[in-house]
């Protein structure tokens, strides 16, 4: 958890989001709205796997769009060319971005630091130039989601199963952040040599936190398949590992629910001033400087600092006499 976060119970934030998502889904008719909103729950959910990665375990990587890009050609090769279900295909495409996932937490053993952000930089490059290079044509024509005979892919229901998903991976992993693993995830974030001697297996639980990183990273992917319909390299450049570091940052390090903030943030932001595109990077830029100046928690901490001077005032009139 978040150095910066207090303690509250796990199942509000996600009751909340889903109020929200229930609240927008009945009451929003405008496709290009509704694919927004798809679209920030799918980068919240790799958003939430990099938070647990680098704000719990310290673990920094810049080659999650590698891991997206991973699960989602899966997805698209084996609906596309071997007829597979939405449903089956992404069990197999998310198990394949977990195994890559694991293979770099492997490399995470041997180093840390910037070098272990140098090679999951590397990891994603290579990715992005191999795709270029073998397919560069990418795929087209990925099915929408579907289980059996029933249709998932339209999008109002596609949103609500996208942002499903988003509140039982928040659960998920608040509950993993508050348990004994999660204890061993700060531990080794914190000092690695002390976490050892108190007994925390290092090798374990950084295999580990890579390995549900690079899971949800797969999940993820595969959701951008089917709502994409076609998938191609430029979607998994180094700017999508850039973007879910910032969604990480801005929402609140270590926070599973500021990722999803993060991301939702990140995702809207552009479009209310598409006018100002030339300044996008510049405006990234400001408001990671003001967040980090002004909001050490990020964007997750708002909701403490307004309820702070709120409960003072309830103290100060419960202890006023009658």
């Amino acid at each position: 958890m978040s150095r910066f976060m207090p303690r509250m119970s796990p199942w509000v934030a996600p009751v909340v989001i889903g109020v929200l998502v229930l609240l927008f889904a009945t009451t929003q008719d405008s496709f290009y709205r509704l694919q927004l909103g798809t679209l920030s729950g799918i980068y919240a959910i790799a958003a939430v796997g990099l938070t647990l990665l680098f704000g719990a375990a310290g673990q920094i990587s810049l080659g999650q769009a590698g891991l997206l890009g991973i699960a989602a050609f899966s997805t698209a090769y084996l609906t596309v060319d071997r007829g597979m279900g939405s449903v089956s295909a992404g069990i197999v495409a998310v198990a394949a971005s977990t195994v890559v996932g694991l293979l770099l937490g492997w490399c995470a053993l041997r180093i840390t630091g910037h070098y272990l952000a140098l090679v999951t930089l590397a990891f994603g490059l290579v990715f992005t130039e191999l795709t270029r290079t073998v397919l560069p044509d990418g795929w087209y024509g990925v099915p929408p989601l579907a289980i059996g005979s029933l249709d998932l892919g339209d999008s109002q229901t596609f949103f609500v199963v996208v942002w499903a998903l988003v509140v039982l991976v928040l659960v998920a992993s608040t509950l993993l952040v508050r348990s004994r693993f999660g204890r061993s995830i700060a531990a080794l974030r914190d000092d690695s040599v002390a976490a050892s001697a108190c007994g925390v297996d290092l090798a374990r639980t950084k295999v580990a936190v890579f390995g549900i990183a690079s899971a949800l990273a797969g999940v993820s992917g595969w959701l951008f398949a089917l709502y994409q319909g076609s998938v191609t390299e430029t979607s998994f450049s180094f700017n999508l590992s850039f973007n879910l570091l910032i969604m990480v940052v801005i929402g609140g390090l270590g926070s599973p629910t500021g990722a999803v903030v993060g991301a939702v943030f990140l995702v809207l932001a552009p479009e209310l001033g598409r006018s100002y595109e030339q300044y996008r990077l510049l405006s990234y830029g400001l408001v990671l400087i003001l967040v980090l100046a002004l909001l050490p928690g990020g964007l997750a901490s708002v909701g403490r600092l307004v309820a702070k001077p709120l409960r003072r005032l309830r103290s100060e009139t419960v202890k006023e006499p009658a």
